[in-house]
């Protein structure tokens, strides 16, 4: 790698000349440029060993990290279980573990990732290094992210303390651990604090500017502000979020980008326009070969279906969805399947099947701990029985939502935005 390629946009030759022959001390942004660049772990460079030599020499290590950074995720999944057939030292086969959790995480192999990453972590408390332990925390909580465990959010932040707690501290990881705690707030429809830690994830990577994240990061903030009403801003976001991901050309995350920008669509009333991107969605997903969240976008498109009155459509497109989410064990894409099951049963008169249904979604939120969205389904069945004209009914679930919401500080949805749907794909 040449001087200009190694230093881009963001640093002169001659500022990496200067690092390179010891002459210049990198700033942590400068340093973590570096290291992705050359394909190396930051703790490659802060971890000197006896005679000033880095800490970890092992080549076959060096390329594991390689194939993770430039997301050749198979080939590194490869790499990582033929070196773990070896004996190796425990700081080396944590960073092994690590990495290879890493790339199971890529693939959407959530529970292999954990696996690996525990063992990182238990092999860590024997040899520590801080910056390693809180990037195992951070994967972990995106493997528990995937599989929709309601504990994501806890490891998340506990990855960010432990962030915080490195000297020095990487404004890079700090920044990623940000966004991933932003859509875990999304997740759970806590849209202002989502807002809040995307918001800090940009202040935070300052000129480190990794487009994947970036993409993400605006992809949360339109879905942020899509719930929260500001239809505009939302769709400003979406925009930028997908002409990031084409450049990245990463079809999985162009498919979440079109069911979120298709979800604007809906609600702007614009049907067709939106049954395009969703179908687009499930097109990618597939191109992709990624069945995690293409519920999701199925249960979009019921949504669409069932709004336009195509009942028996919806009805198919929802049985897909609810099927998907079982087999993966997706509680947030089964808890709304179930949800739109139940509307769609009040819209065919058969009352005892949609009572059956949200009852189905409020005992999967509530042993999840999924309090935000437990409230708002509660404030979603007043609404039907409302229609049924239940007054009493409605208005004992538009009690329950109000406590829960009052237990866990939250702001109860208005009946408005809950007649629209609460649909949303991460």
């Amino acid at each position: 790698m040449t001087l200009s390629q190694l230093a881009g946009a963001e640093l002169s030759r001659q500022a990496i000349h200067l690092v390179e022959t010891g002459k210049s001390k990198p700033s942590m942004p400068t340093l973590e440029l570096i290291a992705t660049r050359t394909g190396k772990a930051v703790s490659y460079f802060l971890s000197p060993a006896r005679g000033g030599q880095p800490a970890m020499l092992d080549e076959r290590v060096l390329e594991l990290q390689r194939l993770c950074v430039q997301q050749q995720f198979q080939g590194a999944v490869e790499l990582g279980e033929k070196i773990l057939a070896d004996s190796l030292p425990p700081s080396v086969a944590a960073q092994v573990n690590h990495y290879l959790g890493q790339a199971l995480a890529k693939l959407n192999r959530a529970d292999e990732a954990l696996t690996h990453l525990h063992r990182a972590q238990a092999l860590l408390e024997v040899e520590p290094d801080p910056w390693l332990a809180a990037d195992c925390a951070d994967w972990e909580a995106c493997a528990l992210y995937l599989k929709e465990d309601s504990r994501a959010l806890t490891v998340a932040e506990k990855a960010l303390h432990l962030c915080r707690e490195t000297d020095p501290r990487l404004p890079g990881t700090e920044a990623r651990i940000l966004e991933h705690l932003a859509t875990i707030h999304v997740k759970n429809h806590s849209y202002d604090r989502a807002i809040a830690y995307y918001e800090e994830a940009l202040d935070t990577a300052g000129a480190i500017r990794d487009l994947t994240r970036m993409g993400r990061t605006y992809h949360g903030l339109g879905i942020a502000y899509q719930q929260l009403g500001n239809l505009q801003r939302a769709t400003e976001f979406t925009h930028k979020a997908l002409a990031l991901f084409a450049l990245e050309r990463d079809q999985a995350l162009i498919a979440r980008g079109e069911n979120e920008l298709g979800l604007l669509m809906m609600r702007q009333g614009q049907a067709a326009r939106a049954e395009e991107l969703f179908r687009g969605a499930i097109a990618h997903f597939e191109a992709a070969g990624v069945e995690q969240s293409k519920s999701h976008v199925l249960l979009s498109l019921a949504e669409l279906k069932m709004g336009a009155g195509h009942l028996d459509e919806a009805g198919q497109l929802l049985d897909k969805a609810i099927e998907l989410a079982t087999r993966l064990g997706e509680t947030l894409a089964l808890s709304t399947g179930h949800l739109l099951r139940g509307r769609l049963y009040t819209h065919l008169d058969r009352h005892g099947q949609s009572d059956l249904e949200f009852a189905a979604a409020f005992r999967l939120l509530s042993e999840a701990g999924l309090h935000d969205r437990l409230a708002e389904s509660h404030a979603d069945y007043a609404e039907v029985l409302e229609q049924r004209g239940d007054a009493a009914g409605a208005s004992e679930h538009w009690r329950e939502a109000a406590q829960i919401a009052l237990r866990k500080s939250t702001q109860l949805p208005s009946r408005a935005d809950i007649a629209q749907g609460s649909n949303t794909a991460v």
